[in-house]
């Protein structure tokens, strides 16, 4: 498994076959954003806040909670800020939507800028191949002071990988926008009998 260069990652972004390409949009600046082995991306304008509730817990092998008793959806127009305070867990949604062939895999991480003020952007950095959508990033904040951030801003970066064998991603968060919560109880089905005494 190799990693994605820059020549190649034009070159993929340009293949004839638009079945075979891959499609980032928007790409505002080419210039900007493709860098020697990774490409930079942003911050949408959706995010769940993921708050204290009534709930005694999230657990896998119980009904799903109903969403609004411990999340909440926001809305951050471009040039407003969305505050990440210390310790705080929140659900952002990327500004590009991606379209990835089936030969091409990814991995999300931080920028190393964001991430020496503290900010982790994903604990599941997977981007299966074939998947279409935008993705949700996992922004935690491990600094002591509340982070500004902006849509717009490219807090993280995507390297891609060449992947033998790959299928279309057909998963829960195929087609998806925005920021997207996912159940613990949706893998119920997964591991049922790991969760239920006999």
């Amino acid at each position: 498994m190799s990693v994605i260069g820059h020549d190649n990652l034009l070159r993929l972004l340009a293949r004839e076959n638009i079945e075979k390409r891959l499609i980032i949009t928007p790409l505002l600046d080419r210039n900007l954003q493709i860098n020697g082995a990774s490409i930079d991306i942003r911050l949408g304008n959706d995010f769940i806040v993921t708050r204290r509730g009534n709930l005694p817990m999230l657990d896998p092998a119980l009904q799903a909670a109903p969403e609004h008793r411990y999340q909440t959806k926001h809305f951050v127009n471009f040039r407003e800020p969305f505050y990440l305070h210390p310790h705080e867990l929140v659900l952002a949604g990327t500004l590009e939507h991606f379209l990835l062939p089936v030969d091409v895999a990814a991995s999300v991480t931080s920028r190393s800028r964001w991430g020496r003020a503290g900010l982790v952007i994903a604990t599941a950095t997977a981007v299966h191949p074939g998947f279409c959508g935008t993705i949700t990033l996992e922004l935690l904040n491990l600094g002591e002071v509340p982070l500004a951030l902006y849509p717009g801003t490219a807090v993280a970066q995507i390297v891609f990988f060449e992947c033998i064998g790959g299928t279309v991603y057909e998963g829960d968060m195929a087609h998806k926008t925005g920021a997207h919560f996912a159940s613990l109880s949706q893998d119920r089905n997964k591991a049922d009998t790991y969760w239920h005494p006999p």
